[in-house]
C-alpha cells in the first residue's frame, strides 16, 4: 500500500546544478517584460476607467495625483530592475528571480502599486493599501537588525552567559593586559 524509502524523498548527492549566464539573461528579459506588461495594462485600465466614469464626479483630482505619484514610483522600480537585470560591462549578470534578493522586493513593490491602482477604482480608500510598502520596509529593517545572524557581531560575538560558561567559573571577569615587547 505505502512504499517505504521511495525515491521522491531522497536527495541527490553532489553539487547542485547552477544556471548559466545565458539562461539567467533570458529569464531576466522575460521577467522584465512581464512586469512592464503588468504596469502598462494597469495604468491604461486605470486611466480609461477613471477618465470615463469618475472624471465628472469631482473625485478625479486627488485620485489622479496619487495615481501619477504611484506610477512614477512603479516605473522607477521597474527601471531599477531592468538596470540590475541586464548584462554588465564585465559580462556578469544579476539573477532577478533569486529568492531573498533586492529584485524580489522590487517585484513586490510593483505588485502592491498595481493592486492599489486597480482596487482604487472600486473605492478611493484602497489607496491606503500603499502604506503596506513602507510598513513592510520598517518590519524588514527591524527583523534584520535584531534577528539576523550577524546580530551577535554587535555584542562582540558572545554574550556574558557564554563567557561565564567558557571560563568554567561564574562571576569571574577576565582582564585583558596589553604587553609591549621591545
Amino acid at each position: 500500500m505505502f512504499s517505504v524509502g521511495s525515491a521522491s524523498g531522497t536527495k541527490k548527492k553532489g553539487k547542485q546544478a547552477t544556471k548559466g549566464d545565458a539562461q539567467i539573461v533570458k529569464e531576466n528579459a522575460e521577467t522584465i517584460q512581464f512586469y512592464k506588461n503588468i504596469l502598462t495594462v494597469a495604468n491604461v485600465v486605470f486611466l480609461a476607467v477613471h477618465l470615463a466614469f469618475y472624471y465628472f464626479t469631482g473625485l478625479a483630482f486627488y485620485s489622479l495625483i496619487i495615481f501619477v505619484v504611484s506610477s512614477i514610483v512603479a516605473w522607477y522600480v521597474w527601471s531599477f530592475m531592468r538596470q540590475i537585470g541586464t548584462t554588465k560591462s564585465g559580462g556578469s549578470v544579476t539573477d532577478l528571480n533569486l529568492e531573498g534578493s533586492i529584485s524580489e522586493y522590487a517585484k513586490d513593490v510593483i505588485l502592491v502599486i498595481v493592486f492599489a491602482q486597480s482596487t482604487s477604482l472600486i473605492h478611493r480608500y484602497f489607496w491606503w493599501s500603499l502604506l503596506i510598502i513602507p510598513l513592510y520596509a520598517v518590519y524588514k529593517g527591524i527583523m534584520l537588525f535584531f534577528f539576523s545572524p550577524y546580530a551577535q557581531l554587535r555584542n562582540g560575538g558572545k554574550n556574558e552567559e557564554q563567557d561565564e560558561d567558557n571560563d568554567g567559573k561564574k562571576g569571574v571577569k577576565r582582564k585583558i593586559v596589553r604587553v609591549n615587547r621591545h
